[in-house]
């Protein structure tokens, strides 16, 4: 009786772990997991970071592409690996998302936060949300422009941003990402192809028109090795025995007729999607 209940206790903690790693790649955009098909652009955005954390060089760039598409686990992807160089220390990322940064005060007082710079802050009152984010920027200065700390903006749901008043944020953001001495990134992250339509003459003048579209460009053999690698139990998997049966049961299930009819529409409805979102591109451009 103990050993059946040792084995049930051990079956209940595997798959307790299972469900741990499979919502890890689901739910939250581990950058652990692989990127699929958006290679092109996962060097284009890393290489723009790169100049923002080791050369001192602003830019601002937007990640365009519908919902589920990968664009937060491109991002982080790229963030990780930002991380790992040698210049890691010194950059500091503010993460933004117009569903909860509804106006610029909670908007600044939430970079404010990120930044850790509430006792620089303190009492100090300015005229303007400009003169506010000028002297936050300006207190992680450390000299010239190479020395000083780089900072990454992330907007996420941009487009709930340019849907503010007068798009304070946004025009202060570009702003200081074409003309401050703190080497600033602005990346935006939107399911809208007509971002650029939304943006404000002054606002669009000063963002740099880069843009990432997420389209992946793989066939239905590979989207099916996909399928089965984003079930599938890593190498590293504490019960061997346990992981080897799981991957064998995810293959059999990626043999089975009706499963492969169901991916073979899911797939087939998805190129139909990536197509229309190809022609409004093209449109919109």
């Amino acid at each position: 009786m103990s050993s059946r209940k040792t084995k049930s206790n051990a079956h209940a903690e595997c798959l307790s772990q299972v469900q741990r790693i499979l919502r890890e790649r689901f739910c939250h955009h581990s950058p652990h997991s692989n990127l699929f098909g958006v290679q092109v652009q996962y060097k284009h955005l890393i290489e723009l970071l790169k100049r923002t954390a080791i050369y001192g060089e602003s830019n601002s760039v937007l990640i365009v592409g519908p919902r589920g598409s990968g664009k937060t686990t491109l991002l982080n992807h790229a963030l990780k690996e930002l991380m790992e160089i040698e210049v890691s220390e010194n950059v500091i990322q503010v993460h933004l998302n117009g569903l909860l940064q509804t106006n610029e005060k909670i908007a600044l007082k939430e970079i404010t936060r990120q930044l850790n710079l509430d006792n620089v802050v303190e009492d100090k009152v300015f005229g303007s949300f400009a003169e506010n984010l000028s002297f936050l920027l300006e207190a992680l200065q450390k000299g010239d422009r190479t020395s000083s700390c780089p900072v990454i903006f992330i907007l996420d749901e941009f487009d709930i941003f340019a849907h503010q008043k007068n798009q304070t944020l946004l025009y202060n953001l570009f702003d200081i990402s074409q003309s401050a001495q703190t080497p600033v990134a602005v990346i935006g992250l939107t399911c809208r192809l007509d971002i650029l339509e939304l943006l404000e003459k002054r606002v669009k003048s000063r963002f740099s028109h880069r843009q990432i579209h997420l389209m992946n460009s793989f066939d239905f053999p590979q989207y099916l090795k996909i399928f089965k690698e984003q079930l599938s139990l890593p190498a590293e998997f504490p019960d061997k025995a346990f992981a080897e049966r799981w991957n064998e049961n995810v293959h059999c299930l990626s043999e089975d007729s009706t499963v492969l009819e169901v991916l073979q529409k899911h797939f087939s409805v998805n190129k139909n999607l990536q197509s229309l979102h190809m022609l409004l591109v093209c449109t919109f451009t």
